[in-house]
């Protein structure tokens, strides 16, 4: 039987094809993976400046200090806020003179974080010393998970606020993509002069993180000690270390003295922690005080001013929960409200003691009380931590729409529309517009609504969470602990842990001075706790193929 022709030159050019295909697949891969990543970017950039660009300002003081500045006044520190942030929207508004400029900036930070998640997740993939899953599949998880960072409403609603969080994503995306660059240049590919660099772009941004947010500290203990380890632990080269402590320890004493000079005159500075303190912990500060007047241990107070103290902060404590019972439900009561309600106890006691005396007066109740019921302290932070260790994780907001109008610029609106402040803004042009923009933009009833495959990627995030990282961390520390075990073998399961104790230093410091129950503390961790998440997946996909080849072998 004679051969078609046609069909001939056909299986050649279908030969041929997938000849060139076989040859070439790393490049159509590499200009797949980079187109992704481009489209996803561009629609990230799309769902962000397709808005109204103008900001949400908030009851805190980040905005006020650069509107008392432009409108002819000094630079003010206010209610005890690290100087950065409110230096940088003062900065942001005397160059550009518009405030849509701040959301622009911070919409291009939280698209910078996204980069910098690719770039950290394409490094992870050097430290598996023979990964048995490709190279292509390890990059479609990280693209995988990108997508759902990127398109997710949180980071939008962040980076619109005029609040330090705005731009904690951007950090955490930053910290994590030095600390993967300086390990590969001190274990991997050994070059101490990019280590050096790294290792100072990594120990001056933890600081900056702290500065702009103290929740952040323990996280940034960690990547510091372990930035110190690696620094200190280069052989015959002392020139690398005395770099690195020569930059480093000027920059932060730099930092340090500033806020130090900014803060001087901020009478909020030594009333803040007490206060916060105090109020978090007021359920159990009271019940001593209630034990202490009943065996007669009043530590130099009167006794009556101290019966009447305590019976006001039991009645004010059972006040704010009946009035707003769905708030703080595991804390028991409304702590903001007796801390900065109108005529608020704490208020009062201030006005009735003085700086000092009130000071002191918060300082001892909450020592005292910790050292005399100190299970009662350690149930709290338990508590606390379990909101965020839950099964269905806070970090994770599947919003499945976003008022924009009758939310976000409802409550700007009442916040700029304060006699105090609104007389500050009507006089600089930009706060003359920026006012007028609110009060149009309430009014247009925009709704940005979730894309429903991400908010179902978010919910299945939420719900495994917590499986995941019970499952990961034991078998990450039993990776390590095993003596037979090369060293190479190791990091995988070392990054495990140092991504999910990022989260986790957060969520422990919250849960020890305030709550975790205010979704903010738990949403600012999306991007490390997404990061942490899929890495341990990864991670448990790689241990299971490596698993089932032995098994075949």
């Amino acid at each position: 039987m004679k051969a078609n022709p046609h069909f001939t030159r056909y299986e050649s050019f279908a030969a041929r094809a997938a000849l060139s295909i076989g040859r070439n697949q790393a490049a159509f891969w590499k200009i797949a993976y980079f187109g992704t990543a481009a489209l996803l970017f561009v629609v990230a950039a799309w769902n962000r400046f397709r808005l109204p660009q103008d900001p949400f300002a908030d009851f805190d003081a980040y905005l006020w200090p650069a509107i008392v500045k432009l409108s002819g006044g000094p630079l003010p520190h206010l209610q005890g806020l690290n100087f950065l942030y409110p230096g940088m929207v003062y900065l942001i508004l005397r160059i550009a003179g518009d405030f849509r400029v701040i959301s622009v900036i911070q919409h291009l930070l939280g698209l910078a974080a996204g980069a910098f998640f690719l770039a950290s997740w394409s490094k992870l993939a050097d430290f598996f010393p023979r990964p048995v899953l490709s190279r292509v599949l390890h990059q479609a998880i990280g693209l995988f998970a990108v997508a759902i960072y990127l398109l997710s409403i949180v980071p939008v609603w962040f980076e619109r606020r005029v609040r330090s969080d705005a731009v904690c994503m951007f950090f955490e995306a930053l910290i994590f993509w030095l600390m993967i660059e300086l390990f590969y240049y001190r274990t991997i590919s050994l070059n101490v002069r990019k280590a050096v660099i790294f290792a100072i772009g990594a120990a001056v941004s933890a600081f900056v993180l702290v500065s702009l947010k103290p929740s952040f500290t323990l996280m940034a203990l960690f990547s510091g000690a372990a930035v110190v380890w690696l620094i200190a632990t280069i052989k015959h080269n002392v020139r690398a270390k005395l770099a690195f402590f020569g930059v480093v320890l000027p920059a932060v004493l730099v930092l340090t003295f500033a806020e130090h000079h900014f803060r001087r005159n901020d009478p909020t500075v030594k009333i803040f922690l007490p206060e916060t303190l105090f109020v978090f912990h007021a359920k159990i500060i009271h019940a001593q005080m209630v034990a202490d007047l009943k065996n007669g241990q009043t530590d130099g107070y009167s006794s009556e001013w101290l019966r009447v103290a305590c019976d006001d902060l039991g009645r004010e404590i059972q006040r704010t929960h009946d009035f707003y019972p769905h708030d703080f439900p595991i804390l028991g009561f409304q702590a903001d409200h007796v801390q900065h309600g109108h005529d608020s106890l704490l208020n009062r006691w201030h006005h009735q003691l003085g700086d000092e005396s009130f000071v002191r007066f918060l300082t001892y109740w909450y020592w005292h009380s910790l050292a005399k019921a100190p299970m009662l302290f350690a149930a709290k932070v338990a508590g606390q931590v379990r909101v965020f260790y839950s099964t269905d994780c806070p970090a994770f907001r599947a919003w499945k729409k976003w008022p924009l109008s009758s939310w976000s610029y409802a409550k700007n609106l009442s916040v700029l529309s304060q006699p105090q402040w609104s007389k500050l803004l009507s006089r600089i042009p930009a706060g003359i517009a920026f006012l007028e923009r609110t009060e149009t933009l309430r009014s247009r009833n925009i709704v940005v609504h979730q894309n429903k495959a991400v908010r179902l990627l978010l919910v299945c995030c939420a719900r495994t969470y917590l499986v995941i990282l019970l499952i990961s961390v034991p078998l990450a520390i039993w990776s390590l602990l095993k003596p037979n075990g090369s060293d190479e073998a190791k990091w995988p399961g070392w990054w495990v842990i140092f991504f999910y104790s990022a989260t986790f230093g957060n969520v422990l410091g919250v849960s020890v001075v305030h709550s975790m129950e205010v979704p903010r503390y738990s949403t600012v961790l999306f991007f490390s706790a997404l990061f942490a998440h899929f890495w341990a997946i990864r991670w448990l996909i790689e241990l299971g193929l490596a698993k089932v080849r032995r098994i075949k072998l």
